[in-house]
């Protein structure tokens, strides 16, 4: 395993932060579990989500082209999410990383089977071997999966079928608020204790949470919509995500390039470190593994891949932060108030978010925040009015939603 380009030194850094965890790439590799080989590892592990070819055709699906068959066309099915489905993808690796976290811990680490006797082995000998299955089954390429791309396009549609074509690139809180949704809809014990909330403007309030995880029955997803700049990013916020990205609670940054999403999940000096879903991957149903791979070499002798390989990545990949668009998402999970508590104090100690505790207390300012978080409820005094097609499309063209 390897850095895309063959480095992974910055100047001036010697420690890769990801999602929490610390790593020291020229440290001794028996030392405390933090050497470079305890970072592959780690990134190894994570759930990788990317394009898929050969899925079961999007109901509804519109027509990208026309076959003729003796002079009479023949509409086709869209069966694959290339070119259009990466943001989907960027939000359902986020969510994935906050279901791994709950329900095997941040320290679970994949292990690769080297078979399909020893994958077998693994799944009954390891609790977590088959968790891990159960939790690709939730986001699997069909129509049946719960927060699969199938059933997030499906909401979509129920939403507005004209303006929501299967094909079209679907903006950051678009997409968070599909996900809510089908997050919602979810019968899945293993998502029946969380919650999700998307913050708005900036701002954080606890009362929100409090409603949202129905006081801390819930564990709580949080995804802040942020702002690094104005055409780019300014360099004085790479302090900023560095210390996001160290905190335990956080799921990463949901960010990339206008119309290329890409998932951070960690950093090392100004470099950040992301899964990149622009890969085409051929869909195989979670069904079939045992009986498609029961011979484990195919026709030209070759040992097969086991698919479960597919949802984790080997080659590591890095933008410099000056290169990203300023716009991003990042995300939180938090199990109780306490360890949302701690998270925002650390981060306000840290001078990267202001905390407004209510006005019989000290507001807790700093000179760049990235959010605000509330304490104490805020009236809302914001005067609603509709809303035309030209402007949510203008909206939604710059990455915003109306609501």
């Amino acid at each position: 395993m390897h850095f895309s380009d063959g480095n992974y030194s910055s100047e001036g850094a010697q420690i890769i932060v990801l999602l929490g965890q610390f790593y020291y790439p020229e440290g001794d590799d028996n030392v405390n579990g933090t050497s470079f080989l305890d970072f592959c590892r780690d990134y190894y592990s994570r759930i990788w989500m990317t394009y898929r070819t050969g899925m079961p055709a999007f109901l509804g699906s519109v027509v990208k082209e026309q076959i003729f068959v003796q002079n009479v066309a023949l509409g086709v099915q869209i069966t694959s999410d290339c070119g259009w489905g990466c943001m989907i993808r960027t939000t359902q690796m986020a969510l994935a990383q906050a279901i791994v976290v709950n329900q095997m811990t941040r320290e679970w680490r994949f292990k690769k089977p080297s078979s399909m006797n020893e994958f077998r082995q693994q799944a009954r000998s390891d609790p977590y071997a088959s968790t891990q299955v159960e939790i690709l089954r939730l986001f699997e390429d069909c129509h049946s999966a719960p927060l699969g791309i199938h059933k997030i396009l499906e909401i979509s549609k129920a939403n507005n079928s004209v303006t929501n074509p299967i094909g079209r690139w679907y903006a950051p809180s678009e997409v968070l608020s599909l996900v809510r949704k089908a997050l919602n809809l979810s019968v899945s014990p293993l998502t029946s204790d969380l919650s999700m909330l998307l913050a708005l403007d900036g701002q954080v309030f606890i009362g929100d949470i409090e409603r949202e995880c129905l006081s801390w029955s819930k564990r709580l997803l949080l995804f802040v919509p942020l702002r690094l700049g104005t055409v780019c990013v300014n360099s004085l916020y790479n302090y900023h995500v560095r210390q996001l990205l160290s905190l335990k609670t956080c799921l990463g940054i949901l960010g990339g390039k206008p119309h290329h999403s890409l998932y951070f999940i960690g950093c090392f000096g100004d470099d950040m470190i992301y899964l990149d879903p622009h890969v085409a991957q051929e869909y195989v149903p979670i069904s079939t593994w045992d009986e498609d791979l029961a011979v484990n070499k195919d026709k030209n002798g070759k040992v097969r891949k086991h698919p479960l390989t597919t949802f984790h990545c080997r080659l590591f990949s890095k933008i410099a932060m000056k290169e990203m668009d300023p716009s991003c998402v990042v995300g939180f999970i938090f199990k109780s108030r306490e360890e949302l508590d701690e998270s925002f104090r650390i981060l306000n100690l840290n001078h990267v978010v202001d905390v407004d505790t209510g006005p019989e207390k000290i507001a807790r300012r700093c000179k760049d925040p990235l959010f605000s978080v509330h304490y104490e409820e805020v009236t809302n005094n914001y005067s609603h009015y509709s809303v035309t097609d030209e402007e949510r499309q203008n909206a939604l063209e710059h990455g915003f939603e109306m609501l």
